[in-house]
């Protein structure tokens, strides 16, 4: 929406000098739908003259309540994104192709490329309201998501991560159909001045194929997996319309970790799924404990309209699922200080960012996703350079270390 608006002539700041401001939404849990009204209130607050749009999955899932709102002037849902210009009278619309057949990815503000090359979801999880609102999977073509990545990196962004609502099921749509794996090893096979990394992988989809092009890719597929768990008690797995159990996960893990050295591995897991015991969360918790997982986003459940689970009696109080997601993001901390603290001597390759720290060190994002600091800041190079760092020391939550001898572009 924003290079629409661009190509028409409008120019992106802040949002108190803005004409025209855009809030895109998202409601995958009650907390984040109610973040959502709040940045619509703030928005309105810093500027009561702007056309003030909002769009995104709560326009499509929660629009009377998104039209209610005072602060409103225009609702547009997911697939009415390419008529912003002309809903506001905006001359040069009409150029805009919706997705999939359109890849354009101006994210000229960000220090690594994003690429949608899935949409939508075909599971049936109890808790989901994704379906509902962004309907069935599709793809971006295969060669439409090379012409982008091609662009994205020879505009000098580093590093490119291919992102969707359930990234495995990448293809299926296709005709004829091609997997993630194919998708991946086309990409590899060509001569790209960047690297590439996948944002989420679920655990029946961490196939033997993919982790073989992982563990050959030499660095150019980032040794990250995001594997959503959910929960580690097989009970509530089967509730929540999982489609594997707990040993899925763990298996999956464990293959990535002997195929793959230094991978870093994150998960997601819900607390306080109805019905979820105490049994049940310490069987969640003992499982990330013993796997060292040190990237976990623990939130609290929240009913979804028009799920079955929101029918389901909620039984455990909001206080116990404070309570666990806490102790979930505490275990996650301890996990990832002994992850970091293992690379410790070690040459991390690192994209250098625009951003600095507090104490003036350029950062940058290992393939591993642990974030990097150089400890003189004047040896660095511009951002966008992906360099080999030597790390020194784990100082709080990041790494320091120096360029090696030997770099890359």
């Amino acid at each position: 929406m924003a290079a629409d608006l661009e190509r028409a002539g409008y120019s992106r700041g802040p949002a108190g000098k803005a004409q025209v401001i855009v809030i895109n939404t998202c409601m995958v849990t009650g907390p984040t739908e109610a973040q959502c009204r709040k940045a619509i209130r703030q928005a309105r607050r810093a500027n009561a003259g702007a056309k003030l749009v909002v769009s995104g999955c709560m326009s499509a899932g929660s629009r009377k309540q998104i039209e209610d709102m005072d602060e409103v002037d225009l609702v547009i849902e997911p697939s009415q994104k390419g008529l912003l210009p002309g809903l506001l009278g905006i001359d040069g619309s009409g150029r805009w192709t919706d997705w999939p057949a359109d890849q354009a990815v101006d994210l000229g503000d960000r220090d690594r490329g994003f690429l949608k090359v899935q949409d939508g979801c075909d599971a049936d999880c109890t808790y989901c309201v994704v379906p509902l609102v962004r309907g069935s999977s599709r793809s971006l073509e295969p060669g439409l998501v090379l012409s982008a990545v091609r662009r994205l990196m020879d505009r000098g962004v580093p590093e490119v991560v291919l992102s969707g609502i359930h990234l495995g099921q990448y293809g299926g749509d296709l005709d004829p159909v091609f997997t993630l794996d194919q998708l991946l090893q086309m990409l590899l096979d060509q001569d790209l001045p960047g690297r590439l990394r996948l944002s989420s992988i679920e655990p029946l989809e961490i196939t033997p194929r993919l982790v073989d092009t992982l563990a050959a890719s030499k660095g150019r597929l980032c040794r990250h997996i995001h594997i959503p768990l959910q929960s580690g008690s097989d009970r509530v797995l089967q509730a929540m319309g999982r489609p594997y159990q707990s040993a899925h996960f763990s298996d999956a893990v464990r293959f990535l970790r002997e195929s793959v050295p230094g991978i870093g591995i994150g998960c997601d897991v819900i607390c306080g799924f109805p019905g979820e015991s105490a049994r049940d969360f310490d069987r969640t918790r003992t499982l990330i404990e013993s796997l060292q997982i040190p990237f976990v986003h623990a939130f609290p459940f929240s009913p979804r309209p028009g799920t079955r689970a929101a029918l389901m009696s909620d039984d455990v109080p909001h206080r116990i699922k404070k309570e666990r997601v806490s102790a979930l993001r505490r275990l996650a901390g301890e996990n990832w200080q002994l992850f970091a603290g293992s690379f410790v001597g070690d040459v991390l390759k690192t994209a250098l960012e625009k951003r600095t720290d507090d104490p003036g060190r350029q950062l940058g994002l290992s393939d591993n996703y642990i974030r990097v600091a150089l400890s003189n800041p004047r040896q660095g190079g511009a951002p966008g350079r992906i360099v080999d760092i030597l790390i020194d020391r784990k100082d709080g939550e990041v790494l320091e270390g120096h360029l090696t001898d030997v770099q890359e572009n």
